[in-house]
């Protein structure tokens, strides 16, 4: 289900640096590089990538978090060290871990809707990536699988050609103004010898098609209903003696449930919330992803730890998107 939205800013502020974590082929070694900070960097998916961001809200709010963004390719010892390495960074601010392709808006907006996410590094073959936004400023360019399948009327589309310096723009009959503009100013500049053609849906030349393995079902359907707005839930989350986790709902929850000696999940559809006491032990916040991947399993709907951004919000430094999810909100509570 749809959240809310994690959204402590406009996304209007800078970033300085950018920190890619890749395992070496062939090995367990993780070569960690530091790299200045632009909004048409690419993202690849064979990597994980940490970012810091000072939010600074209109509604007073301001503080900083940083982003752990996962490719869906990275390996499982470049997202540990990733996420570990940010944790240890991040124990006053909010903490974001996303996955590509699941994204919170907000993650778009710092990037001024230039983001490009790839699966490869150089295309060595067709590429498709497609391009969609509900504003400008969170326009972003995902790849997606090089087969007419992955087409879809509500958006716009950059086809990579395998065989030339050729990119095809193909345009859905649903894409708005932006996504379509988008499209032609992201690859534009893609290589330097770029042979840009723009296509509508509907008159593709045949060329188009044989890079997409042939003309096939696609999705037509020109509106995105999105998943229904879920209610949020809140649970309490506990370490035994023995290291076992206990997961307990709490029934019509207020901010006074809220137990500063423990961590605390706040489910709130695409986004799931770990609160953290202040009075909370190492070893519950070493064991952060444990909970939320325990509480996915037996969650019964159809979300996965891949597709769900896991938030971490340290006690007193809840942003307003969390305390808008409580019946009623006292900031000196716990004075």
């Amino acid at each position: 289900g749809r959240s809310f939205g994690f959204m402590p800013d406009n996304g209007q502020n800078g970033i300085e640096t950018i920190t890619q974590y890749v395992a070496r082929p062939g090995s367990d070694e993780i070569v960690v590089n530091s790299v200045p900070f632009e909004e048409k960097l690419p993202l690849m998916g064979f990597a994980s990538y940490v970012l810091t961001y000072n939010y600074d809200g209109r509604n007073g709010d301001t503080g900083f978090l940083t982003y752990v963004w996962h490719g869906v390719k990275a390996s499982s010892a470049a997202k540990k060290r990733a996420f570990e390495e940010s944790l240890v960074g991040s124990k006053e601010g909010l903490l974001v871990q996303t996955n590509q392709g699941h994204e919170p808006r907000h993650f778009y907006k710092i990037f001024k809707g230039k983001l490009l996410t790839s699966l490869t590094a150089l295309p060595v073959s067709t590429q498709l990536f497609r391009i969609r936004g509900t504003v400008e400023s969170d326009v972003h360019a995902g790849e997606v699988a090089a087969d007419s399948s992955s087409l879809a009327s509500s958006d716009a589309f950059a086809l990579l050609s395998g065989k030339s310096h050729k990119i095809y723009i193909w345009k859905g009959l649903g894409a708005s103004a932006f996504e379509k503009q988008a499209a032609v100013d992201r690859f534009s500049d893609y290589w330097d010898d770029v042979e840009l053609e723009q296509v509508e849906e509907g008159a593709e030349p045949d060329e188009f098609w044989e890079e997409l393995k042939g003309e096939g079902q696609y999705d037509r359907s020109l509106g995105d209903l999105g998943a229904p707005l879920l209610e949020p839930r809140l649970f309490h989350c506990r370490l035994s003696s023995a290291g076992l986790l206990k997961v307990e709902e709490v029934a019509q929850y207020e901010q006074e449930d809220l137990d500063p000696e423990d961590i605390m999940l706040l489910d709130a559809g695409d986004e799931i919330y770990l609160w953290v006491g202040s009075g909370a032990s190492e070893e519950e916040n070493a064991k952060l992803l444990d909970m939320a991947k325990l509480y996915i399993r037996m969650e019964p709907t159809a979300r996965s730890f891949d597709t769900v951004n896991i938030i971490r919000v340290p006690q007193g430094k809840e942003p307003s998107v969390f305390q808008r999810m409580f019946p009623h909100w006292d900031d000196n509570y716990w004075q």
